[in-house]
């Protein structure tokens, strides 16, 4: 373990961990002291974390401590505690967690990130009691940090290289808050499985590799997976499943609509996308831009008097000192970006393509888990595959496989709602059945015109109970039907 690489904080961390370790008369130190220690820190980023996930510090220290009560301990403190092989393997994975965050050394959150990677040896009673997650971790993470100096451009590096201290000369950038950090998200677990477009995504990659015109713009139908191509590449960069070239690259989503709107005076949008597209270079290809329907960048910005968002991403683009994703259908392409013949030859098009049958049934099939465990409900396999079916025999006009996910998504919504209902009128309907009893042994023998009041009473109750059971039944009547036909 190379401390250099740890900041003061962590280095305080891991001394007070110590500390905690010959206090319990421990014989190492282990994973559950460096979270105490963790715990206690005031002001420190572990604790803004724990304030966005609502978790208590004294809770989460109170709750290892029972944990380390009940393990094996010495006679005597030791002075020199070794560091135990679990809580190595979670200073050295803080190292990468460091990475993926773009911060210059190691500090107590990324040791916290690592420390709950569902790989390490954090005990699984800690892990229930405390009910903290890697991915809610980092979902909190991009939610509360601030975009300061996301990337490290060639100077910051040499700076830091230099000796000056961490985050010296950190500011805010004014223009990356009109981006989205699509690596944070990905991260943070928030992307559905990307399946079937691993061509696709390595065309892209070799694209953005290129020294000139290295701008994929994907080119695809709505609803075919564009944008999916480009979840899929941020989270390959998170997984560590990209050349080693852009193992370090953050991909940012530009929202066009939050740059312009606001942009009231004449220049204004224009000092702002030339803002992004310098600090974007100054990176040196550590951001890569991503602009969903790309086809809007022409003549964006331009009724405010001055050049659109085209033009001014043109000389960039032409010199390759940026790289831009951009994503688009066919109609608009043509429309568009090919009237601009400057700007078309900056890009290289990726052709995405409608999924043919086996391939959007096993599209549908990958995701299926997400739709499962947001409505608390398990698609049979032949539902998944009529989905896909049914959306290419009825809804031709829609693209596969979005237009499947949309039933599945909405098949689950409905099954939700129905289930909810019944569970909630089914136990109303036999309470009235021993009513409708007594009411029918009430009338049993007598005739309706001398006891009107009776048979009437006996009607109405009947009616609403009538009308209740039809409600389940028009919800349920198919499953009793396909039970009543496997039983025969």
């Amino acid at each position: 373990m190379d401390i250099a690489n740890y900041s003061s904080d962590s280095r305080a961390a891991i001394k007070n961990a110590r500390e905690i370790a010959q206090s319990f008369r421990h014989p190492e130190i282990e994973i559950e002291h460096m979270l105490i220690a963790l715990v206690r820190q005031e002001g420190s980023q572990v604790e803004s974390i724990l304030n966005a996930l609502g978790k208590s510090p004294k809770m989460i220290e109170s709750v290892i401590e029972t944990y380390l009560n009940d393990q094996a301990s010495r006679g005597s403190a030791r002075e020199n505690l070794a560091v135990s092989p679990g809580l190595q393997e979670v200073l050295q994975q803080a190292i990468e967690e460091k990475a993926k965050l773009y911060d210059a050394l190691v500090e107590p959150e990324h040791i916290f990130i690592a420390a709950f990677d569902p790989k390490s040896q954090l005990g699984p009673y800690i892990r229930d009691k405390v009910d903290i997650t890697k991915e809610t971790i980092y979902r909190a993470i991009a939610d509360s940090k601030s975009i300061e100096d996301i990337t490290s451009s060639a100077e910051a590096k040499a700076a830091a290289a230099g000796g000056e201290a961490p985050g010296s000369g950190k500011k805010v950038s004014g223009t990356l808050k009109y981006c989205i950090d699509l690596t944070n998200q990905a991260a943070a677990g928030q992307f559905d499985p990307v399946i079937g477009r691993d061509k696709e995504i390595r065309q892209v990659m070799q694209i953005l590799l290129r020294r000139r015109k290295n701008s994929p713009v994907l080119i695809g139908g709505p609803g075919v997976g564009k944008t999916a191509i480009v979840e899929g590449f941020a989270q390959a960069v998170v997984d560590g499943e990209v050349v080693d070239a852009l193992k370090n690259v953050k991909v940012m989503e530009l929202d066009m609509g939050a740059m312009i709107a606001g942009a009231k005076y004449k220049g204004e949008f224009e000092e702002r996308l030339k803002n992004l597209i310098g600090e974007v270079v100054k990176t040196a290809g550590n951001v890569v831009l991503f602009i969903d329907e790309v086809h809007m960048i022409v003549g964006a910005g331009g009724n405010t008097g001055g050049s659109d968002a085209a033009n001014l991403l043109k000389p960039a683009l032409a010199r390759g000192q940026i790289r831009l994703i951009g994503a688009t259908t066919e109609e608009e392409y043509t429309k568009y970006l090919e009237k601009d013949k400057a700007l078309e030859r900056r890009f290289e098009k990726v052709l995405v393509e409608e999924p043919i049958f086996d391939d959007a049934v096993r599209i549908a099939r990958g995701i299926a888990g997400k739709y499962q465990e947001h409505h608390k409900i398990e698609y049979t396999p032949e539902a998944i595959i009529g989905a896909v079916k049914f959306a290419m025999r009825y809804l031709s006009e829609r693209n596969l496989p979005d237009i499947a996910l949309d039933i599945i998504d909405e098949a689950g919504s409905e099954f939700g709602v129905k289930e909810e209902f019944a569970r909630k009128q089914i136990p109303e309907l036999e309470k009235q059945i021993p009513e409708l009893e007594k009411l029918f042994a009430a009338c049993e023998g007598k005739k309706p015109e001398d006891n009107a009041e009776a048979f009437e009473t006996l009607r109405a109750t009947y009616d609403e109970f009538a009308r209740k059971v039809d409600m389940v039944y028009g919800y349920w009547g198919h499953r009793v039907d396909i039970a009543e036909g496997e039983k025969a």
